[in-house]
């Protein structure tokens, strides 16, 4: 026993040795949470329950601060903002990045387990799953993504070139110049009861988008999600191919914004949307000529330019009110 025991102790040593150094290999490895993983193993069950983990952090109350960080979000309307964009990625059989990977497995995680950081005593009403289902469930979805969130997995999806991308923020000294040029253009008049807020130019239609935000919010998330929609078809059919157009924000970022890029880009995330949801939202064309202006407080868009009027507004017309127009 004696002669045994060093031998033993010292093939402990020498495994745990050789794990440890595995670990660090492994954790010294960059990890790209960008690259897209293929999650097609994941059954319609475990789709559902990862869902509707998500779709509990859409509510309002509670202080859940510190989740912020670690879900990688920089304020709590920010993460509220991209839970139907990751929901819509748990609907569909499309490849995800790791970092959204990593969020909606968290999400679920602290949703159905902590009272702190979650909502563990709300999970079965809200969810219809009791704690048994869901343990089962979650522990089947962990076995298939702890891989994939820890940066090692044979999930990945092959890639080219990263893509260009679609929005580029304008540096703050180009932003002055944009804004001072929108100014005088348009007579902009800022304030909650300036209305109409510009001066429309001609031809310009301005709708009253009442209806959407006198809706239920899944209704405002509709609509919102469906004018989007249609501006950018719009115009893709009255830009070339490689123009942009300037999106103003009112008190915030400005962008360069590139349609036909954005159309053909799968995970379509607005930095700032066409209707107006708490600020002036803004798309120019470079020389001011053509684009669309929303007005938050009186809950307009109004359409100008000649070629955009007449792409834009026969499909608006159709569901929205006019409340102005100068041919």
């Amino acid at each position: 026993m004696s002669r045994r025991a060093p031998m033993l102790r010292s093939g402990v040593q020498t495994a745990a040795e050789g794990y440890a150094n595995r670990c660090r290999l492994l954790h010294d490895q960059p990890v790209d949470m960008d690259a897209q993983v293929d999650l097609s193993d994941l059954t319609p069950v475990e789709r559902e329950l990862l869902r509707l983990g998500v779709a509990e952090w859409e509510r309002p109350d509670g202080d859940r601060t510190a989740v912020v960080d670690l879900l990688g979000y920089a304020d709590r309307g920010e993460l509220r903002s991209d839970v139907q964009r990751l929901a819509g990625l748990l609907d569909t059989s499309r490849p995800m990045s790791r970092r959204d990977c990593r969020r909606v497995l968290l999400a679920t995680e602290l949703a159905f387990a902590s009272e702190t950081l979650g909502w563990s005593r709300d999970w079965t009403s809200d969810t219809g799953f009791t704690d048994r289902d869901t343990i089962t469930v979650l522990r089947g979805i962990q076995e298939k993504l702890a891989g994939i969130v820890h940066g090692v997995n044979a999930h990945l999806v092959e890639t080219g070139p990263p893509a260009q991308p679609a929005w580029q923020p304008i540096p703050m000294d180009a932003d002055d110049r944009y804004w001072d040029l929108f100014y005088q253009r348009f007579a902009f008049r800022p304030g909650m009861a300036s209305w109409p807020a510009i001066d429309e130019p001609r031809p310009s239609v301005t709708f009253d988008l009442g209806p959407i935000f006198a809706g239920s919010h899944p209704q405002f998330m509709a609509g919102t999600a469906a004018i989007n929609s249609l501006a950018l078809v719009a115009l893709t059919r009255v830009l070339e191919p490689d123009a942009s157009v300037v999106v103003l924000d009112w008190q915030h970022q400005t962008y360069r914004f590139w349609p036909h890029l954005f159309a053909c880009q799968p995970d379509q995330r607005w930095p700032t949307t066409v209707v107006p949801n708490g600020d002036y939202y803004i798309f120019l064309t470079e020389d001011m000529s053509t684009g669309t202006f929303g007005h938050p407080w009186e809950r307009t868009l109004c359409v100008f330019g000649e070629q955009l009027v007449s792409a834009l507004v026969p499909a608006l017309t159709s569901w929205l009110p006019v409340k102005r127009s100068k041919p």
